[in-house]
Parts: C-alpha cells; structure tokens; sequence
C-alpha cells in the first residue's frame, strides 16, 4: 500500500506542475492557425563625414620685370637707377570645388624655399569656406570658390627661366 501512495502522490505532483504557453483553440479549421507576427524599427545607420574636394590652379608663372632708367654719373663712375618691379602672373587662381557632405574650409599659404626668402606671396582669400554638397545639384555654384595668388618681393636678375621659388599649401579642414 505504500507503494502505491508512494506513486499516487508522484502522479499528482508531476500533474501539478505547470508550464506556461500561448495557445489557441482551433474551431473553423483544425489544420491553420493565423499568428500575429510583430517588429519594430531601430535606426542605427552611421553617416561618416566623407570629403571630396576638386582643387585645380593655373601654370602658376610669374614674372619679375624691373622697368625704369639708369642715369650714368660720370663723377662717380656709377649708375643712378630710378626703376619700378612689376610682377605679372599666367595661371594665379586657385579653384575649389566642395563634393563633400559636410561644410569645408579652404586655406591658403605660401612658403618661399629659403634660396629665394626675398619672394613673398599673397592671396585675395587666405581661406575659402565652402557648404556641404549634400542636397545640392553637382554644379551648383555655391560650392565652389576661387582665390588669386600674387608674388610679391623681389627676385635676383640672374633666374632668367621659369624657376619654383616656393610652394602654396592648400588645407583643407
């Protein structure tokens, strides 16, 4: 008799426990059941900051012209010069064209190499800031600027070819 409390009471308590499920009663057709499926949207799409600048320039040639008189003095056996330098430029602009999809700014420097630290450069604009191209057409003019470069200074008379007497350094930032 005991053995068969023993397993009576087994019985009910396996009977007993419970295990939670979702269910439904299939009336209408026994072999389908519609579940309602859910979903849900989390946005998590990076949109890293990609640059994409057009920079063109010109031949970037200058000329040193020294124009004027020299007056011979014959008392001192010496020149008197009354002289006016001129610098002209072929090619002196500088274009920049944002494809970028952030704002940029264009800056503008000039190193002379040290052989020539008697020549100096400018810029009509030392920097350029331009907007992002994004929602703009391709030739849109807002996004693109453009600046001069001018000599300055004075060149010795015995560079008589076209010779590079410094660099311009574009930043783009």
């Amino acid at each position: 008799m005991k053995k068969f409390v023993s397993i009576f009471l087994t019985l009910a308590l396996v009977l007993a426990m419970s295990t939670t499920a979702f269910a439904a009663t299939i009336e209408s057709n026994p072999d389908s059941r519609d579940i309602d499926v859910n979903a849900k949207y989390v946005g998590g799409v990076s949109v890293p900051t990609r640059y994409s600048v057009d920079l063109t320039w010109g031949a970037m040639e200058f000329t040193y012209t020294v124009s004027g008189t020299k007056t011979w003095d014959p008392e001192t056996h010496t020149y008197t010069t009354s002289t006016q330098p001129v610098w002209t430029a072929s090619g002196n602009t500088i274009t920049v064209t944002n494809h970028s999809n952030t704002d940029i700014t264009a800056s503008f420097a000039f190193s002379a190499l040290t052989a020539y630290n008697t020549v100096t450069g400018s810029f009509s604009s030392a920097s350029l800031t331009l907007p992002t191209a994004e929602g703009k057409a391709v030739n849109d003019a807002v996004l693109t600027g453009q600046t001069s470069f001018t000599l300055g200074g004075t060149l010795a008379s015995d560079i008589t070819d076209f010779t590079n007497v410094g660099t311009v350094i574009v930043t783009i930032s």
